[in-house]
């Protein structure tokens, strides 16, 4: 169902897979103004806009697998209707597909690190369990807003709006110690914030995050996902009557 996913994505559009290139540099562009509308600056070192493009991949990745998998289910209801198999496979379908958005923008961070001096850094590596931990929490969330979607239809209407105000209290258009040191241990009870800028830190050689915070955002993430996958299953044998 992924593989069918990614098929379908572009097939139809003119720049096909150019747009998993086009789509993370546009949205840059907008964060770009928008930053700079509101003075907001790094301490990093590196330029802004390769501070922004390094935290709009996992941004875009969590995003993107929630806006897709929030109608999911909906969508797929002629297919649930006459073919039983383990129903979370749809929404985290979407999810896997994602990653596909993660690996294209992540490379293109990349290049543009390259291009502008800056090299591979060590801590590229921690990309992958970061990676991991943010699959969790992509999963965990698209089980959930999947399967409320069935209930309550105006979920799909309002998340775009939902991610817009959590884009602005997660650190994608500044850095985590821009934030007031009196709000900062509240700031950071928010795992996405920590991975966000745990992801950041490790493109751009930098230890912001520390590793007793990623095991908290690790552990959490877990929980959630237990707790997320019991409701899905729990509503799942009334799942073909209610959609």
């Amino acid at each position: 169902m992924t593989a069918n996913r990614l098929q379908v994505r572009y097939q139809d559009s003119w720049l096909g897979w150019a747009w998993a290139v086009l789509q993370p540099l546009a949205l840059l562009g907008f964060l770009l103004v928008v930053g700079l509308a509101i003075g907001a600056h790094t301490t990093t070192g590196a330029a802004y806009p390769l501070f922004i493009l390094a935290s709009l991949s996992p941004w875009t990745f969590f995003a993107t697998s929630l806006s897709t998998a929030a109608a999911a289910v909906l969508n797929s209801r002629s297919l649930i209707a006459k073919v039983y198999f383990p129903r979370e496979i749809v929404p985290l379908s979407c999810v896997f597909a994602a990653l596909a958005d993660l690996a294209v923008a992540t490379a293109v961070t990349i290049v543009a690190l390259l291009c502008a001096g800056y090299g591979i850094p060590a801590t590229a590596i921690e990309l992958l369990p970061i990676g991991l931990i943010l699959i969790v929490y992509a999963a965990a969330f698209s089980l959930l807003i999947s399967i409320a979607q069935i209930g309550f239809r105006d979920i799909a209407i309002g998340l775009p709006l939902l991610l817009q105000g959590l884009m602005l209290t997660t650190p994608v258009l500044y850095p985590l110690d821009a934030v007031p040191e009196h709000w900062r241990l509240v700031y950071s009870l928010n795992p996405l914030a920590l991975l966000v800028e745990a992801f950041r830190d490790a493109l751009l050689d930098r230890h912001t995050v520390s590793f007793g915070q990623l095991v908290y955002a690790a552990v959490v993430g877990l929980i959630l996902l237990a707790m997320a996958y019991f409701v899905f299953k729990t509503a799942e044998p009334d799942m073909v009557d209610d959609i």
